[in-house]
């Protein structure tokens, strides 16, 4: 038996057209499964709390981008009774990319279904003044989640997603950001032990798996299965040189630069000294001043 969690409206209807063709699969095989649709923010959690809640093994699968699957890991219940499923039809499309995902969406349908090896990987749980959490790519504060606001409230993303250029939006959207964006003071403790204070901050954005933002590469050596969260820090940067930081960080290349810190630790706290937007895999839950991440090693068993 599997649970489908789809997301009818990811990439502007290709969750619903993707379910269409996913279901026809499962019709001509004879599989049993069960179909579960969001309407809207915070269904897709409140679905897979529901579905997970008892003691019987659950097949999870998600149809829909990397926000959606932020909601469903945060709503699950029982993980020792659960293995995920994950078909990527969303805009930014980062865990696909991270996992060096190449297939098409009915292909990793097929794969999913198909009898084969399984596997765990890590996620990041969050603890914030404004709710709990879990993330599979990234979580961010600062420059970084103030794009995924501007792109969550605008309507460029709906247009290009039609022109099939949707990531666009973030590169668009982000340039404009930058011309908004203050630097803000803060203090960041690793590991309970190490604390590093910073001024005029960009964003601190952590990471579970390389790239956010539709493909930007902020911490290229993150792994999934490390046991580690990769931690990028940009700070005391001159605006003016922002654009060529950020131009270097599509190709990876920004570690090198004065005011940009990685670190690499599994459980990070970050003390903002004024509200900042924070996000966790694109989708921001509002302004915070106190975050707390750690990694859970090996907690989603995915298929």
């Amino acid at each position: 038996m599997y649970d489908f969690i789809i997301n009818p409206a990811a990439r502007s209807g290709m969750g619903k057209r993707t379910w269409k063709k996913v279901k026809k699969i499962l019709l001509k095989h004879q599989i049993d499964f069960r179909e579960f649709y969001t309407k809207g923010a915070g269904d897709a959690g409140r679905i897979a709390a529901k579905v997970t809640s008892g003691s019987m093994p659950v097949h999870l699968v998600l149809i829909g981008g990397d926000g959606t699957l932020h909601e469903m890991v945060s709503g699950i219940k029982n993980w020792q009774h659960v293995s995920v499923g994950y078909i990527p039809v969303g805009s930014g499309n980062d865990f696909a990319r991270g996992m060096g995902w190449k297939r098409s969406p009915v292909r990793q349908a097929e794969n999913i279904l198909r009898p084969g090896e399984t596997w765990n990987m890590d996620c990041g749980k969050v603890k914030t003044e404004r709710g709990e959490g879990r993330f599979m790519v990234s979580a961010g504060i600062g420059y970084d989640a103030g794009i995924c606001w501007r792109v969550n409230h605008s309507r460029l993303k709906t247009i290009l997603n039609h022109m099939r250029i949707g990531k666009l939006t973030y590169l668009l959207l982000g340039a404009w950001e930058i011309l908004l964006s203050k630097g803000f003071r803060g203090e960041l403790e690793l590991d309970g032990c190490r604390k590093v204070f910073l001024r005029d901050i960009l964003f601190c954005s952590v990471h579970n798996l390389p790239y956010e933002g539709g493909g930007v590469p902020f911490c290229p050596k993150a792994d999934p299965m490390d046991g580690k969260l990769d931690v990028c820090v940009i700070s005391r940067v001159p605006k003016h040189k922002l654009p060529v930081l950020l131009v270097q960080a599509l190709k990876g290349k920004h570690i090198k630069y004065r005011g940009v810190h990685v670190y690499r630790c599994k459980e990070v706290k970050i003390h903002a000294g004024t509200p900042q937007y924070f996000h966790m895999d694109g989708e921001v839950i509002g302004k915070v001043r106190k975050v707390k991440i750690n990694v859970e090693k090996g907690k989603v068993h995915m298929l």
